[in-house]
């Protein structure tokens, strides 16, 4: 009886060590609108590119600033041949649905309204570390999907569903969707806000 007690009293200690839901419903539910609207080709795996980026910063994207400053430069000196209006994002966006970070379009670069040695600095700065919220990003997913799937029932897809949920239980980043990235051509880096 005793072991069965204490059994009892370990696995109500884990659970209540787990954070209480973190995600305010309203704020998430503006998020996939805001997606709606201004990217209808997004699918979930964008909004939990976006999240994903709120909880974690760019910590995924630097592991070496010589190569971020090469990257950078690489990209900008790619996209000067393309015709800057038609990058399809806005030139500032916040990341995710507490805003803690925020996306800067290359193209304030090549319009002439931020130097590349600012964005890198600021890129830069936002990879330091322990940027994440807390150790339960897999927990975090699934209130934002189901909430995202409420708003959208169109982005249901199982497949992706447990590809996304598989990617959250190993903190893991991905890419934006091949529809987002073919509709939107999103080139930007994140900064803190």
């Amino acid at each position: 009886m005793k072991k069965l007690l204490v059994i009892a009293l370990v696995a109500l200690s884990l659970v209540a060590c787990r954070p209480k839901s973190s995600v305010p419903e309203d704020s998430v539910r503006e998020l996939c609108e805001y997606m709606i609207s201004t990217y209808p080709q997004a699918t979930l795996q964008d909004v939990y590119k976006t999240c994903y980026q709120d909880f974690f910063g760019a910590e995924h994207l630097m592991q070496d600033t010589a190569a971020a400053r090469a990257y950078l430069h690489y990209e900008l000196n790619e996209l000067r041949s393309e015709r800057v209006n038609e990058l399809g994002m806005p030139m500032r966006e916040p990341t995710g649905f507490r805003h803690r970070f925020e996306r800067i379009n290359l193209a304030m670069v090549l319009n002439g309204k931020m130097s590349e040695e600012t964005l890198l600095q600021l890129f830069i700065d936002a990879a330091g570390k322990d940027n994440a919220l807390h150790e339960h990003w897999a927990d975090e997913w699934a209130e934002i999907e189901a909430i995202a799937l409420q708003v959208q029932p169109a982005w249901q897809n199982e497949e992706l569903q447990a590809l996304l949920r598989q990617a959250a239980a190993g903190n893991h980043a991905v890419h934006h969707s091949e529809a987002f990235r073919n509709t939107y051509k999103p080139h930007y880096r994140i900064i803190r806000q």
